[in-house]
C-alpha cells in the first residue's frame, strides 16, 4: 500500500506524516511518500500509483483541486483526502468525488478515524479472489480482472495484466456473479461477467475494454447494461 502526502508546507507534511506512521490501524507493509507540489505529486503517481492521498487543497502552483482533477482522470480508484484550512473549498472539491476532507490543524482522532475508513474502502478495491487451477490455488485482486467467461462448462478469467495467461478454471458464473457485483461487475450476457473499470465502449451488442478485448452483451440485457454503466461512470467521473 502507498499513501501519498502533498502539501507545500513541510512543516505540516512531517506532521501527517508522523500521526499517520503511529496510527495502530495502518497496515505494516504501507509506504509513507510526501511531495511539496502538484505536479511533484503527478510525476510521483506515475512510478508509484498511491492509493491512499492527503491532498492539500491550497498550494502555490498547481492547486490541490487541479492536481486531483488530474489524476482522476487516469485513476478511478486512488483514495483522495483533501486538506484545507477553509471549509468553504469543501463545497468546490465534490466535482472531484474525494473521499472525505479535513480541515486543519487537524487532530490524531480526526486523521485515524478518516484513514481506518479509507482503509476498509481500500480492502473493498482489493477484495481477494481465489480459484482453483488444476492443482494450484490462485489469488486475484479484483481490480485486476477485465472479465470472466464461461464455455464447456469451464470458466475463463481474463486479466489486465498483459504479461499473464488467461485461467482456465472450474466453476459457475452465478456464483461469481452474486460474489463480485458489489465491486463494479455487470453480467452482460449468460457467459460474460465483465468488470465495469475497464469498459470503453458500448456498441450493439458488443462492449469493447479499455485492453482491446471485445465481450458480447445479451440483447434482452442491454437497457439494464447501460444504465448500470451509467450509474458507475456518473460516480466516479470528473466533471
Amino acid at each position: 500500500m502507498n499513501i501519498a502526502i502533498c502539501d507545500d508546507d513541510k512543516n505540516h507534511r512531517e506532521d501527517l506524516h508522523s500521526i499517520i506512521k503511529c496510527c495502530d490501524i495502518l497496515r505494516e507493509d504501507a509506504a509513507i511518500f510526501e511531495y511539496p507540489s502538484g505536479s511533484a505529486l503527478i510525476e510521483g503517481h506515475v512510478e508509484n500509483r498511491h492509493d491512499i492521498i492527503f491532498l492539500d487543497i491550497q498550494m502555490d502552483g498547481m492547486n490541490g483541486l487541479e492536481t486531483a482533477h488530474e489524476i482522476r482522470s487516469g485513476d478511478r480508484d486512488a483514495i483522495i483526502i483533501f486538506l484545507t484550512g477553509h471549509e468553504q473549498h469543501v463545497m468546490q472539491s465534490f466535482r472531484i468525488e474525494p473521499f472525505d476532507y479535513i480541515v486543519k490543524p487537524a487532530d490524531e482522532y480526526r486523521i485515524s478515524d478518516v484513514l481506518n475508513r479509507a482503509l476498509r474502502k481500500y480492502n473493498d478495491l482489493h477484495y481477494i479472489v481465489d480459484f482453483k487451477c488444476g492443482n494450484d490455488v490462485h489469488t486475484l485482486d479484483v481490480v485486476d480482472i477485465v472479465y470472466i467467461e464461461s464455455y464447456k462448462r469451464k470458466l475463463k478469467v481474463v486479466t489486465a495484466n498483459p504479461d499473464e495467461t488467461d485461467y482456465e478454471i472450474h466453476g459457475k458464473l452465478d456464483n461469481y456473479d452474486k460474489q463480485l457485483q458489489k465491486y463494479g461487475f455487470l453480467r452482460c450476457h449468460h457467459s460474460f461477467l465483465i468488470n465495469m473499470r475497464y469498459i470503453k465502449v458500448i456498441e450493439n451488442t458488443q462492449i469493447k475494454t479499455k485492453t482491446g478485448h471485445s465481450v458480447h452483451m445479451s440483447t434482452r440485457k442491454k437497457q439494464i447494461c447501460l444504465q448500470s454503466f451509467n450509474t458507475f461512470i456518473t460516480k466516479y467521473k470528473v466533471r
